[in-house]
């Protein structure tokens, strides 16, 4: 695999990873794919008559490089997992519709009550794409490899306090605190349950340019360029070879949103995830356009105790912030028919999602000001906020935020990181009060896990609240059945507590070519996965 910058230098977390999406970090091709387009010409045939999909290869666009190759690395969600999940089968796989199947595990169940013991059934028969075969001990090796990597997972690992192989192919996981969705942290979109083989174990440090999976395809190193280009061919070990769709899948890196609707134009991408303002765009060039919600927007307000903004310690401050934005107008303005205005840091539909709680902070600004006034800040006060395009459109959802805000004598001077790196340092290193952040539509067990508890990245002042905390260990350890009603008290004292400003529950826009099917998605299951992708008959 060659690296442009260094050969054969790892991609490493934190380091290479999320360019910004306004960089021009275009090759050849895709310069060339853009002017095909813009003259009518390339594969892709007539405006609104594309090419159907090769039945062979398959090439998806994705706006950022992966931060590593190496899963435990790897970060989660779409588009940083897409890689991963072509190389790493899951102990459990996440279908479409947001139900389980059989991975690299074929059983698994929770034993006893309080959700802190898990038992896992492992297939017999699999073999790495290094000839090594799958057990039970090498799947704790893994689980204690992934806990001290130091990605962004590592802390759900953490949580292990035990993990013993029962049997050659049998393990229990025993937790130090109860997660009830243990089972959904093994599928695929989380990394922590992509295996690697014992041979990739031993040496970590090549796993960030190479794959050492049991899953459907192998990267052809020498048909992959670091940060531009991965090329991935079927796995000649997998365990299902029927299940192998493509004699080759691609993923390019392509952050400019236009440029890709133009490759897919010439015919050189088939998959794309795109952004709103690209989707009626994509609709009129004749390819399917398929949306659903999937983010939630909010500003988190870091310094909740006021350590270093003294203002933001006051609820009425937090409060003041909330009915200073007209969530309806930004919602349009950001997103068109893409989102609708929102107050809570769930999607709609998920557990603990309170429809009681809409419209909760009306747009009101004078009722805004007098809250400051009430906190003793009548000419407003100053803070600093973080805009990482994580997501596209992240700082210009900051800029109209802060626009808001400054109508009622509050400043956001907003910073925008140049690195993912620079951007994980400042929030480490407490250099914001607060930042734009748009977050997947996940349960709120895992939403509660990562932005509320203390000392995760995005809790970096270790805010506590000793309602919210009972709660969330109430819910941990709660049933199936009873989860959500304490989910939804939980939702009520955060938006009441105004620890974030939500503004809008966004779509998810992905872009297709006819004749490539399999690209569907659920509440619970909201990233599609590239090995269920097919190509139609005929």
């Amino acid at each position: 695999m060659v690296d442009r910058k260094k050969n054969h230098r790892p991609v490493r977390a934190h380091l290479k990873a999320h360019r910004s999406r306004r960089a021009s970090l275009l090759g050849g091709a895709v310069l060339v794919a853009g002017l095909a387009a813009a003259c009518g010409g390339g594969a892709g045939g007539a405006v609104g008559n594309p090419a159907r999909q090769n039945p062979d290869t398959l090439t998806i666009a994705v706006a950022a490089p992966p931060q590593s190759l190496n899963p435990a690395l790897a970060g989660n969600g779409d588009p940083l997992i897409i890689p991963v999940e072509l190389a790493y089968d899951p102990l459990i796989y996440l279908k479409p519709d947001g139900t389980f199947a059989p991975g690299l595990a074929t059983g698994w169940r929770f034993v006893g009550s309080g959700n802190k013991v898990f038992e896992l059934d492992l297939r017999p028969g699999v073999k790495f794409s290094d000839g090594s075969a799958l057990t039970a001990q090498g799947v704790a090796d893994y689980f204690a490899y992934f806990a001290k990597a130091g990605g962004l997972g590592a802390s759900r690992v953490q949580n292990f306090e035990k993990v013993t192989a029962t049997g050659p192919l049998s393990l229990r996981i025993e937790l130090k605190a109860a997660n009830p969705e243990l089972p959904y942290i093994l599928t695929q979109g989380f990394a922590i349950g992509d295996v690697v083989s014992p041979a990739g174990l031993k040496d970590p440090n090549r796993l960030g340019t190479s794959t050492a999976g049991a899953g459907q395809y192998v990267l052809d190193a020498g048909g992959s360029v670091t940060n531009q280009s991965y090329t991935f061919t079927p796995n000649p070990n997998y365990w299902n070879p029927k299940a192998i769709r493509w004699k080759k899948v691609v993923v390019k890196v392509i952050p400019d949103a236009n440029a890709v609707l133009g490759a897919m134009r010439a015919g050189q991408v088939d998959y794309m995830i795109s952004d709103s303002k690209n989707a009626d765009a994509a609709k009129q060039a004749g390819f399917e356009v398929r949306t659903w919600p999937y983010l939630f927007g909010h500003v988190q307000l870091l310094d909740r105790q006021g350590t270093q903004v003294k203002a933001l310690g006051d609820v009425r401050v937090r409060q003041a912030l909330n009915h200073a934005i007209d969530r309806k107008a930004l919602a349009k303005a950001l997103f068109g028919k893409y989102a609708t205005p929102s107050d809570q840091i769930l999607l709609p539909k998920a557990d603990g999602y309170d429809p009681a709680l809409d419209g909760h902070y009306a747009y009101d600004p004078a009722k805004a000001k007098n809250l400051l006034a009430q906190a003793g800040y009548p000419g407003g006060f100053s803070m600093t906020m973080a805009a990482y395009n994580l997501q596209p459109g992240e700082t210009d959802a900051a800029q109209a935020v802060a626009s808001y805000w400054s109508k009622i004598g509050v400043k956001a001077k907003i910073e925008v990181p140049v690195s993912i790196s620079a951007y994980t340092a400042g929030l480490t290193g407490r250099k914001y009060q607060a930042q734009m952040f748009e977050y997947g539509g996940l349960p709120m067990y895992l939403v509660a896990d990562q932005l509320l508890n203390s000392g995760s990245l995005f809790n970096p002042f270790n805010n506590t609240d000793p309602r919210i905390a009972a709660l969330m260990r109430e819910g941990a350890a709660a049933d199936d059945a009873s989860r959500p009603a304490v989910y939804r008290r939980l939702q009520k004292v955060l938006v009441e507590q105004a620890w974030f400003v939500p503004f809008a529950s966004i779509d998810k826009v992905t872009v297709s070519r006819p004749g490539l099917e399999g690209v569907t998605a659920s509440p619970r299951s909201p990233d599609p996965n590239p090995v269920f992708f097919t190509a139609a008959h005929g």
